[in-house]
């Protein structure tokens, strides 16, 4: 952007002084409103590859990866409750006595007058020895749980649907957050550019302000020096400026990456993307609705506490079962309870459990579980309102800001004409330094809109495609 001066030819009456700083504060203002890394050679990475690199080592993907995870082994745990339970039970005791059973004494007349009576003294039997083992083998197999059963099963495999969308979920937004900050890291390198630009040309003029000055030309005189200079110097602190906004953009970028933070990167792009591909607004609607991870994950929310409401209502029922064991007891003693019948044993039979009276417990969970799956459905609705409304909302600001670009382009003609006539001019003495000045922020201006715009659209194209729920950058 460097203009070509030379001395006038002819001299010309100053014009009246009128002050160009609110321009340039204007300028500086909107260079600030951009968003806010160290060692080898940077590497380069356009979006496409921005976003791969992303998606393979974002942390936040690898817990959506492990809460996926951890939704399908409940799943499992759920399902195990089909197959029956086998326990084995181990058992060693030791008493501090035998245990034992005294037979009270008994007498017996046998033949009354005849023969005298006979005593049977009392007796102690030895039970059980000082030590004793017992080991079991028991099962359980439920053949009805009134649909409790089945309740938490489908409340386990919505869970992995849940966790799938969450993964979906993390995935897009990994997605919207590298492409703001590389529109971020984009606009503020084309800012970067218009300011090193601007600051060359803001050079050039002091140098040749600085040669009218000292040859006595009376087309400038001391203010016109004195601005020049003034305009140089604040060229070159919005430049230093934007350049840190710059390497914070990257900085945000290569995180979101996931990189270390001391790898340094550049883009390897220098392109907005174009445009979601020609949709209605009812379509892009529609399509949130349908798609969006957010609203699907609080639907099968509802459907969860449907299967809750099963669950609740397992209570009304009895739960049967089949059950039966396997016994092997060990002591050591000889007779007592250590006979070939007691030593080993099985048995088996069917258990039924069923609530009698429990003060309306069942009845209140039931109602629990339905008033909390309606209020998760006025949750849904609500949401999909809410994105509804920012689908378009979004939609009217891209219009907006596609109207904004086709201005700011048809204004680049515009301003580049201006400053190319006032610089001609300049060289024959027609206008003022303070002209050529305002020429060249006016220029700056309408190309850091255009900027802007550019960079609006593709962050509204961005966010509107998080909330459709599927990647439709071009």
């Amino acid at each position: 952007m460097k203009i070509a001066l030379s001395l006038p030819r002819t001299v010309h009456r100053r014009s009246q002084f009128r002050p160009f700083s609110p321009l340039f504060t204007l300028l500086f203002c909107l260079c600030l409103t951009a968003p806010i890394p160290l060692s080898a050679e940077p590497k380069e990475y356009d979006l496409d590859s921005a976003i791969a690199v992303a998606l393979e080592n974002n942390r936040l993907r690898t817990i959506s990866q492990h809460s996926l995870a951890v939704a399908e082994a409940q799943y499992r745990q759920a399902a195990s409750s089909y197959w029956p339970t086998l326990s084995l039970n181990l058992g060693f005791q030791r008493r501090d006595e035998i245990a034992n059973f005294e037979y009270p004494e008994l007498n017996f007349d046998i033949a009354p007058g005849m023969l005298p009576p006979v005593t049977v003294p009392a007796q102690q039997i030895d039970l059980l020895g000082r030590n004793s083992s017992l080991h079991s083998l028991e099962m359980t197999y439920p053949l009805y749980t009134g649909g409790k059963r089945s309740s938490l099963v489908e409340q386990a495999k919505i869970g992995i649907d849940i966790a799938n969308h969450e993964v979906r979920r993390t995935d897009l937004q990994i997605v919207r957050d590298v492409k703001r900050y590389f529109f971020a890291a984009l606009y503020t390198q084309q800012l970067v550019e218009l300011a090193e630009e601007i600051t060359l040309s803001f050079d050039v003029l002091q140098d040749i302000t600085q040669a009218f000055y000292e040859s006595g030309s009376n087309s400038v005189d001391k203010l016109d020096l004195l601005r020049s200079r003034l305009a140089h110097t604040l060229a070159a602190a919005t430049l230093a400026e934007l350049k840190s906004k710059h390497q914070s953009a990257l900085a945000a970028l290569s995180f979101a990456m996931g990189l270390d933070w001391q790898e340094e990167i550049r883009l390897g792009s220098d392109r907005y993307p174009s445009s979601l591909d020609k949709a209605s607004l009812d379509q892009m609607i529609e399509e949130a609705l349908n798609f969006n991870p957010e609203i699907q994950k609080l639907a099968l929310a509802v459907d969860v506490y449907g299967a809750k409401v099963e669950e609740a209502r397992s209570g009304y029922y009895p739960t049967l079962a089949l059950v039966g064991s396997y016994n092997d007891f060990n002591t050591n003693i000889d007779g007592g309870l250590n006979t070939q019948a007691n030593r080993r044993s099985w048995s088996i039979g069917v258990g039924l459990h069923m609530n009698l009276f429990e003060g309306g417990r069942t009845r209140h969970l039931v109602s629990a579980a339905k008033t909390e799956q309606q209020k998760i459905e006025q949750q849904r609705l609500l949401l999909s309102e809410g994105v509804a409304t920012k689908v378009k909302s979004l939609f009217l600001k891209i219009q907006a800001t596609m109207k904004q670009i086709e201005i700011t382009e048809q204004s680049l003609i515009t301003s580049k004409e201006n400053r190319d006539l006032t610089s001609r001019a300049y060289q024959t003495g027609a206008v003022d330094t303070q002209q050529v000045i305002e020429s060249d922020l006016l220029d700056a201006m309408v190309q850091a809109n255009h900027f802007r715009a550019m960079h609006d659209k593709a962050l509204h194209l961005a966010e509107v495609t998080y909330l459709l729920g599927k990647e439709a950058y071009e």
